[in-house]
């Protein structure tokens, strides 16, 4: 997932958008915890949060994926 971190961001509101359908999606098929870190990214996306904590939404949503997938 090292590649997914340092990839070039998309436009925010891309971001926002894949930050919801990610979301939506892994509720869907039962992931809570990566659903409840996808909505958390979302949400400081939509508020135009600082971009440490952003940063920081973003690594722990791959941490959670990573712990899933493991």
């Amino acid at each position: 997932m090292q590649a997914a971190r340092e990839a070039t961001p998309l436009p925010g509101s891309d971001v926002t958008r894949l930050a919801h359908s990610f979301a939506g999606a892994a509720g869907t098929f039962g992931f809570a915890e990566i659903s409840a870190r996808a909505s958390e990214l979302e949400t400081l996306l939509v508020e135009q949060a600082d971009g440490g904590d952003v940063r920081a939404a973003l690594d722990a949503l791959i941490a959670e994926i990573e712990r899933t997938l493991a």
